[in-house]
C-alpha cells in the first residue's frame, strides 16, 4: 500500500505499474491470507511456524518489487515523442502488418474450433474450447491480440475508419467468446487490459483515479465470480449462477493459489530442490521445438516435470508441485499455480527476492519510456500489462512464453512501420481564423488549434491576437 501511494504521489499516473499489480499483490499476501485465518482454514495444512517463514518470504518479495519499481525516475515523465503522429505511410504499414497476424490468429483459432466439431462442440461443456495436438496451432490464437493492439493504435493515432472498427471487432470476438464461455480469468483480464487501458495509454490520457480504483474493484469481482461460476458457463447451461465469490478466497482447498503456493516454498526448501532458472530457459529455448521433432525434449533437458501428455500440465503442475506428499501429506490440486514470489522461490531460492526488484524496474521502465517515448513502448508496455494477472497469480512460465508470442510480432511490425521515411507527422500549429477581434480593423482574433499530436487533455484551444499582415504568413 505504502508504495502505491508513493508511486501515485510522483508520477500521478494511474497506469504506473505500482496501481496495478500492487493491489493484485496485496490481495495475494495480504487479503487472501487473512480471510483464510479468519475462517481457520490453514489449520489444516500448515504449522504456525511454517505459515510465519513463508509470509516472510512473500512480504520480502512483495517489498522487493515495490523497490524495484520506484527506483525508476517518477517525477516529470512527461510525454516527448509519444505526443507524435503517425504519417499515413507508417500507419498502412501497421495495418498490413495487424491483418497478416489476426488472419493467421484467427485461422488458427476457428482450425481448434473446427477440430472438436464446431462452436456448439467446443462451448458445450464447462471449461473446454478448441483444441489441436500442435502448440504453434493452439498459441497461434494469440496473435490477434497482437493485431488489435496495432490496429487501434493507427485507428487512435491517425484516424478512425469504418473498417479498421470492423478488424478490430473481428479479431477481438472470438476471444471474448472463449472468456465468457471457458470462464478463464486470464483472457478476461487481457481483453479488460487491452480494451480499458490500450486507448488511454495510446493517446497519453488518464482516467480519474476514482474512476480507475472502481473500474479495478470491477474487473476483480468479473474475475471471480467467472471462476465461481465455472461450471454454469457453457452453450445449454441453465446460467444459475452465484454472486457470492468469497468462496474462491477462504475455500480450504489445494488449489487455493496461496496455500497451493505456500505447500510449493515448504516442499521445495524440506527438499532443497531448486531448478535455477531451468524451467524458465525450457520455454525459450525448448518449447519452440515441436514435440514431433523432438519427443522427449523435456525430459532430454533434465525437466521430466515438464514433459506434456497431450498438451496438458502433468499432475506435477509442471514442476511446482513436487514433494507435497512426502513434505506435506497432501497433493496439490491439479492446474494449480503458486503465485510468483513462490515460482521464483522454486526456482532461484533467495536470489528470487532480488529478482522480484529486477523484474519491478523492469516494468516501471517500460512504463517510463510508453509515456515518453510511445509508440512501440506503449505496445509492449500495453502487453506487459495485459500479462501482469498471469505474473502475479500464476508463475512465471505463463508469463514468459505469453510474452515472447505477443511482444515480439508486435515489435517486428513497428520496427517495420518505423524504418518508413518521415514515419511522423511533426507537432505543428495550424491556425484558422474565426473573426475580427472587439471590431478592430487592424487585427484579426485567430483561434490556434493544436495538431492532434499535442493531446490537449482538457480540449480547449487557445484565442490569441495577432496584426492583420500576419496572416498570410499562418
Amino acid at each position: 500500500m505504502l508504495g502505491m501511494i508513493y508511486a501515485w504521489d510522483g508520477a500521478h499516473d494511474v497506469f504506473h505499474p505500482m496501481m496495478f499489480i500492487g493491489p493484485m499483490l496485496l490481495f495475494l499476501y495480504g487479503w487472501m491470507p487473512l480471510k483464510l485465518l479468519q475462517v481457520n482454514s490453514l489449520d489444516g495444512f500448515f504449522q504456525i511456524d511454517q505459515l510465519i517463514f513463508v509470509q516472510t518470504i512473500n512480504l520480502l518479495g512483495t517489498a522487493a518489487f515495490v523497490f524495484g519499481c520506484n527506483t525508476v525516475g517518477l517525477r516529470n515523465v512527461r510525454p516527448q515523442l509519444s505526443r507524435l503522429r503517425l504519417s499515413d505511410c507508417a500507419g498502412k504499414k501497421l495495418i498490413s502488418g495487424a491483418l497478416v497476424l489476426g488472419v493467421i490468429g484467427l485461422a488458427a483459432w476457428l482450425f481448434a474450433i473446427r477440430n472438436v466439431g464446431g462452436l456448439l462442440a467446443a462451448f458445450g461443456t464447462a471449461y473446454s474450447g478448441g483444441w489441436d495436438d500442435n502448440g504453434y496451432v493452439r498459441d497461434a490464437s494469440m496473435l490477434m491480440f497482437c493485431a488489435f493492439t496495432l490496429i487501434l493504435t493507427v485507428t487512435l493515432k491517425n484516424r478512425v475508419r469504418p473498417r479498421y472498427l470492423l478488424y478490430l471487432a473481428i479479431f477481438l470476438a472470438p476471444w471474448v467468446m472463449q472468456a465468457i464461455f471457458t470462464a478463464r480469468r486470464g483472457p478476461t483480464f487481457l481483453i479488460c487490459t487491452l480494451v480499458g487501458m490500450g486507448p488511454f495509454l495510446i493517446l497519453n490520457r488518464r482516467p480519474p483515479l476514482v474512476a480507475t480504483a472502481l473500474a479495478g474493484l470491477g474487473l476483480g469481482f468479473l474475475i471471480l465470480f467467472l471462476v465461481a461460476n465455472r461450471n454454469s458457463l457453457y452453450l445449454g447451461s441453465d446460467f444459475q449462477f452465484t454472486t457470492d465469490v468469497t468462496s474462491m478466497v477462504d475455500k480450504p482447498d489445494t488449489g487455493n493459489e496461496y496455500i497451493y503456493g505456500t505447500g510449493c516454498i515448504l516442499a521445495a526448501e524440506a527438499r532443497q530442490n531448486f531448478y535455477w532458472g531451468r524451467r524458465y530457459a525450457a520455454q525459450i529455448l525448448v518449447r519452440p521445438i515441436p514435440k514431433e521433432i523432438w519427443p522427449t525434449k523435456y525430459a532430454d533437458f533434465g525437466l521430466p516435470a515438464l514433459q506434456e501428455v497431450m498438451g496438458q500440465a502433468s499432475s506435477s503442475n509442471v514442476g511446482t508441485g513436487e514433494g507435497f506428499s512426502e513434505v506435506l501429506g497432501w497433493v496439490g490440486a491439479k492446474g494449480s499455480a503458486p503465485g510468483v514470489v513462490s515460482d521464483l522461490w522454486l526456482e532461484f531460492h533467495w536470489l528470487g527476492i532480488p529478482i522480484m526488484a529486477v523484474i519491478g524496474r523492469i516494468y516501471a521502465t517500460v512504463w517510463r519510456k510508453a509515456v515518453v517515448e510511445g509508440h512501440v513502448w506503449t505496445a509492449q508496455y500495453v502487453v506487459m500489462s495485459a500479462l501482469s494477472i498471469y505474473l502475479v497469480m500464476q508463475q512465471m512460465e505463463a508469463v514468459i512464453f505469453r510474452l515472447l508470442i505477443l511482444s515480439l510480432p508486435v515489435w517486428l511490425v513497428w520496427r517495420r512501420a518505423l524504418r518508413t521515411k518521415n514515419a511522423f507527422v511533426p507537432e505543428r500549429e495550424a491556425y484558422e481564423i474565426v473573426g475580427t477581434a472587439d471590431g478592430s480593423k487592424d487585427f484579426l482574433h485567430v483561434q490556434k488549434t493544436p495538431d492532434l499530436s499535442g493531446h490537449i487533455r482538457d480540449g480547449r484551444r487557445a484565442n490569441i491576437v495577432v496584426p492583420k499582415g500576419y496572416t498570410e504568413a499562418l
